[in-house]
């Protein structure tokens, strides 16, 4: 059973400051591999001498070297490594010396699928790099998105979005199936490696969410259905890694256990991304084991469920990492309650959560008394409802079509919309108004509480593992107080508009005059307590607020 895990460091981005860097660590928790995604920077460079800027070649050499140090280590340590790696992508200085026969006509940086120049070099540096680096158990392969727009030295593309005279007749599945068919000749056959193919696709209809697709592409992979050379790695997730989100259909079709299915792997994200990115509680193995409750209840499951339905190869964690910028946390240990459980869940996908919640917190915080143990697993158990309500809206998720973007980006990475929230305001129906600010003060108020509860039950002790604690649920609490009382600033606006009442004029300036309030203790105060993560920004909040407030008088 494979139990691996990657740390997503961005290109750009601070370093991250992390335990799970060491390979030690992961072992002790239970991981048997580690997936180096910084190779993705690797990704079509045959040699530094593709690159002309010498500094950005010396860079990438350091790239390369570091990326030897870190295979090495985890082997020492014990684990298997795996190799990110990013189709279609080339170096940029290559691809403008072979324009003609590398790129979709007209678009002089889009890679075309549809060439066989351009897909040979994306495989001869993929064979380059596996020689330099002979401590690799296996590839995992992106077709579906790529980090290249972010790298000075690298041009690249999804191999689903180009469109030219070349490429218009490749259909969807034959891009698919050709670039894992000619990855697995240089992985598996020449090497003997592994390969993981993810079905990731960053736009919808591709390979991870539609099931009409899978079903086309699967018959046509290479090896046979009992080779576990070849995985097919999907997110838990039906689209991203948002709520309101079914089991991923596309993989139980992939990996049917009736139908001789693929081995499948499942990405489970500790850091929820589009959730606070674990500046506050959100224990995912419930939602992990059983599904998220809020969807179709008829297409409802969850990993219980799937590992008796498909081949189970295994999980991936994203121990830290996913999404851009912030917040960036100074203490990993809510994200860390998310990392322990994985390997134990791979294990046995029935695992009852509160049982790996109470063990996390003995086993990793060191807690004994058993008061403070009962709330931590009172916290941890029900966070993700109150995740649910602080950062999503029902009201507007249930007339969304998709599943895709279920929150509308008025919440993303640590960026609070505004203007996005008065947009989706203005779709929720007239009598979800009030449903809507109640789900954001069931937040408000459960946040509120666990704070209140843990702090006096830690007291004036000195635990140094549980103060961050007590402080990141002062930083969560002046954080969904300030979406509170927007939501119903805003929802008092909207009914102002159609009423013209006074009542509905003091209520919209009440709660805009509150939200501002605490917006400033979250982004001013809170923020700086020790243990928590970087304050939320907004977008459009203050031009907002300060509109309703001109317009209620």
């Amino acid at each position: 059973m494979l139990k691996l895990a990657t740390l997503i460091q961005n290109p750009g981005e601070p370093d991250i400051t992390s335990q799970y860097k060491s390979p030690s660590v992961l072992r002790e928790l239970g991981y048997n591999g580690l997936v180096l995604y910084n190779t993705t920077a690797l990704s079509g460079v045959i040699s530094i001498d593709d690159i002309e800027d010498r500094e950005v070649s010396r860079w990438v050499g350091q790239l390369m070297d570091q990326a030897v140090r870190r295979a090495d280590e985890a082997a020492a340590a014990g684990l298997g490594v795996y190799l990110f790696y990013d189709a279609l992508v080339l170096p940029v200085d290559y691809v403008r010396r072979h324009e003609q026969e590398l790129t979709c006509a007209g678009a002089q940086t889009t890679l075309c699928p549809a060439s066989e120049a351009a897909v040979d070099r994306s495989m001869a540096a993929l064979d380059a790099l596996l020689r330099k680096m002979p401590r690799v158990d296996g590839v995992v392969l992106r077709f579906g998105d790529t980090d290249a727009s972010r790298l000075p030295h690298l041009v690249g593309n999804d191999i689903y979005s180009p469109h030219c005279a070349r490429c218009s007749q490749l259909g969807r599945a034959d891009r698919v199936v050709n670039l894992i068919q000619r990855a697995y000749d240089v992985v598996v056959q020449r090497h003997s490696l592994r390969l993981i193919a993810r079905a990731w696709n960053v736009r919808p209809s591709g390979f991870h969410d539609s099931i009409e697709l899978a079903e086309r592409i699967v018959s046509r992979l290479p090896g046979s259905a009992d080779d576990d050379k070849l995985v097919l790695s999907f997110k838990c997730t039906e689209t991203d890694f948002w709520r309101y989100q079914n089991w991923n259909q596309a993989s139980l079709v992939c990996g049917g256990r009736a139908q001789g299915g693929r081995p499948i792997l499942y990405e489970l994200q500790c850091q929820r991304e589009f959730e606070g990115k674990g500046g506050l509680p959100n224990f995912q193995p419930a939602l992990w084991r059983d599904g998220m409750p809020e969807v179709d209840a008829n297409r409802q499951g969850g990993l219980a469920a799937a590992a008796t339905q498909v081949n189970l190869a295994g999980l991936l964690a994203w121990v830290r990492g996913g999404g851009w910028g912030g917040p960036f946390v100074s203490d990993e240990s809510w994200i860390d309650a998310n990392v322990y459980a994985i390997p134990k869940l791979a294990e046995d996908p029935s695992a009852e959560p509160s049982d790996l919640a109470r063990q996390w917190a003995v086993d990793r915080l060191g807690v004994q008394d058993p008061s403070i143990l009962d709330k931590l697993v009172d916290i941890l158990t029900h966070s993700p409802e109150f995740v649910r309500q602080a950062f999503y809206m029902q009201s507007y998720a249930a007339t969304k079509s998709s599943q895709w973007h279920p929150a509308a980006d008025w919440i993303s990475d640590d960026l609070l919309n505004a203007q996005a929230a008065w947009r989706m305001i203005q779709r929720v129906p007239t009598q979800e108004l009030d449903t809507l600010i109640r789900e954001k003060e069931l937040a408000a108020d459960q946040v509120g509480r666990d704070r209140h509860e843990l702090q006096q039950l830690v007291g004036d002790r000195d635990h140094p593992r549980l103060e961050p604690l007590v402080n990141t649920l002062i930083y969560a609490e002046s954080l969904t107080a300030a979406m509170r009382d927007l939501i119903a600033g805003l929802v008092a606006w909207r009914k102002f508009r159609d009423s013209k009442s006074r009542d509905d004029a003091e209520a919209a300036r009440g709660r805009i005059l509150a939200a501002q309030s605490n917006w400033n203790h979250h982004t001013q105060r809170h923020a700086m307590l020790p243990g928590t993560a970087t304050p939320f920004r907004e977008r459009g909040f203050w031009d907002l607020t300060q509109q309703v407030l001109d317009e209620v008088g």
